[in-house]
């Protein structure tokens, strides 16, 4: 194996993995809603998802994108459409806030994510396909044979997707308290809506 070609996949699954994306951005919210204990199923099913769709890539999915690229834009659209839905909830929850100036018992989202909702999430998140395909094509040469390549590849991403998801779930974790009560919690429900919807647009545009 090319070491060289290891270093450079590690460098650029844990850039990947750390920078702003639907994962991180819901992991970070359901962690400021429902606590970090509370949202281990989602990031659960995040690590083996996305392991899933890399997979797949390794084994033809990054061909049938390049054959028809047309495939990625679908995704795009599903996934922030998705997010734009869901940014709805936080704005709305920041109005009631804004007008009641009290705590309100209920969260944007009735539970969070369970971990087939976020296993099954990633087959509509632009930023996973996107990732894997790209990945699948540029690292095809760091082993002979695709199961070969399908273990380093997974692998890498998964210790560095475990390191960087759970970073975004203690931070959000830590913003819980903010989300709860006063007008700390209109902002940061707002902000948050507003981060989301730029991910959304980010998303779409490419």
């Amino acid at each position: 194996m090319d070491r060289a070609l290891f270093a450079s996949l590690i460098g650029f699954a844990f850039v990947m993995s750390v920078t702003p994306g639907p994962n991180n951005l819901l992991l970070m919210t359901s962690g400021a809603l429902f606590g970090w204990r509370r949202t281990l199923p989602h990031l659960s099913g995040i690590l083996l998802g996305f392991a899933i769709v890399m997979t797949s890539a390794i084994f033809g999915l990054g061909a049938l994108v390049e054959k028809w690229p047309w495939l990625v834009s679908i995704v795009r659209v599903l996934g922030s459409a998705w997010l734009l839905w869901f940014s709805v909830r936080f704005f709305k929850v920041a109005i009631q806030f804004s007008r009641a100036d009290a705590r309100i018992e209920k969260a944007p989202l009735e539970r969070p994510f369970r971990f087939f909702d976020a296993v099954l999430f990633q087959w509509v998140n632009p930023k996973a396909i996107i990732i894997a395909a790209s990945t699948a094509g540029a690292y095809i040469a760091i082993a002979d044979f695709a199961w070969q390549r399908a273990l380093i590849i997974v692998g890498v991403f998964f210790a560095c997707g475990l390191l960087a998801c759970t970073s975004w779930m203690v931070a959000g974790d830590a913003l819980n308290r903010y989300m709860s009560s006063g007008k700390a919690a209109t902002w940061m429900n707002f902000g948050m809506g507003i981060l989301i919807v730029s991910t959304a647009v980010l998303t779409l545009l490419g």
